[in-house]
């Protein structure tokens, strides 16, 4: 017995002495890649000089591999230059410089109805060394006005800080009724430690629909050529809403798209505000009006995330996420909630040391799902129930394809 304990602590003790091993990183080497070694040197957070263990290596890859315009990565610990230094030698598959992306989904109900929408989008990417990235893309979806198109700088490592930053203007065109203004989102992020970031994301977006009113209703159209018969005017409503939410997230995932194992949490506050103005006729004082609504909300939001390889190419899921809202003037409230797990299979092969070209999952699960709204004087509004979902998922080079059904018992 004495022998069984003895043979169980050595044991313990070499793994534990294992995990504890340490290497004084001195530089990370970047092979295979047009990315430019700060930025890479900047979402893998290790510092020069420092020591780490192979745990830390393995979180930096991971989120090395979260970048956009990166395929897949892998890392190796090499001897460094000066006597017990250590390279890490990360090798990077990056995305091509045109890439797509595509969306479909339907929702079936008990009650026989379906819902389809789509999202096509195309765009160019052009790494700019050390300076960050520009994008440029068009997006089509089916359940929108019109198409966007866009541009988006990115920056990384920002100062040496492993800080980013983005900018995207997009503008909307051939919109049936309403005119849209270029929209804008920028995007702040912060490091707090090597597993956790600090963001901050704010947008802004105006449009107007300017509709003909006939003053006399004597249908009569406008006469360009004598101003004194022309009694048609053109009313408009305009529409603008801004968003800010500030959110910390928790990240150990080892992929940002097919995840195998690791935990995923985020969360935080959410600021919206809309305001609206619409123009009406006074007859009696023969003039327009205009006649402004405000409306602000704040509300917090809560995801997580859990993966974990079950054998051979299958890992299992649960997910759950949560959002909730109150609006000052109005006081409606609104709660969301879902939560979901499953089973996921994996195509592609998950070697240790290589590079994959591309990445493709199936998933099937189910969840339950509640939505509520409620308000001073309205009866409240609920909608629970269970679903059922399955998803198909292709990462490649060249781009992204994502596929969903979900089945809703009401």
């Amino acid at each position: 017995m004495k022998s069984i304990v003895l043979a169980l602590c050595v044991v313990w003790a070499g793994a534990t002495f294992a995990q504890e091993t340490r290497y004084r990183l001195e530089r990370i080497v970047v092979e295979g890649s047009n990315v430019a070694e700060d930025i890479v040197r900047g979402e893998a957070r290790l510092d020069e000089e420092q020591s780490y263990t192979e745990e830390d290596f393995r979180q930096a890859l991971y989120r090395i591999r979260r970048l956009p315009f990166v395929t897949d990565a892998t890392y190796r610990i090499e001897p460094g230059v000066a006597p017990g230094g250590t390279a890490l030698v990360v090798r990077i598959l990056d995305t091509t410089a045109v890439f797509y992306e595509a969306e479909a989904r339907a929702t079936s109900f008990s009650e026989g109805e379906t819902d389809t929408t789509g999202r096509l989008l195309l765009g160019g990417r052009w790494l700019l060394d050390n300076l960050g990235v520009l994008e440029g893309a068009v997006q089509k979806a089916d359940d929108d006005d019109g198409f966007l198109a866009g541009v988006a700088y990115r920056a990384y490592d920002i100062y040496g800080t492993g800080a980013t930053a983005s900018l995207a203007i997009a503008q909307r065109f051939q919109a049936t009724e309403r005119t849209y203004d270029p929209e804008a989102v920028i995007n702040l992020g912060w490091p707090l430690t090597q597993r956790q970031t600090l963001t901050l994301t704010a947008s802004r977006s105006k449009s107007r629909v300017t509709r003909d009113f006939d003053v006399n209703n004597d249908d009569d159209a406008d006469d360009e050529d004598d101003a004194d018969r022309d009694d048609n005017l053109d009313l408009t409503n305009r529409d603008r809403f801004t968003f800010a939410e500030l959110r910390w997230w928790y990240e150990t995932i080892d992929d940002p798209l097919v995840p195998t194992l690791g935990v995923s949490v985020s969360g935080g506050p959410r600021y919206f505000n809309t305001e609206n103005i619409v123009q009406t006729y006074d007859a009696v004082g023969r003039k327009i009006v205009g006649t402004e609504t405000k409306a602000n909300a704040l509300g917090v939001v809560l995801d997580a995330a859990a993966y974990r390889a079950l054998y051979g190419r299958t890992v299992g899921f649960v997910r759950i996420g949560a959002e909730g809202s109150r609006t000052d003037e109005a006081e409606i409230e609104s709660r969301t909630g879902a939560a979901r797990a499953g089973l996921a299979f994996d195509f592609h092969r998950n070697v240790e040391g290589s590079l994959r070209p591309y990445k493709s999952r199936l998933e099937v699960g189910g969840g339950y799902r509640s939505f509520s709204v409620e308000g001073p004087g309205n009866a409240e509004f609920t909608d629970d129930g269970a679903f059922a979902e399955g998803g198909f998922v292709l990462r490649h080079r060249f781009g992204t394809i994502r596929i969903t059904g979900t089945y809703s018992f009401e």
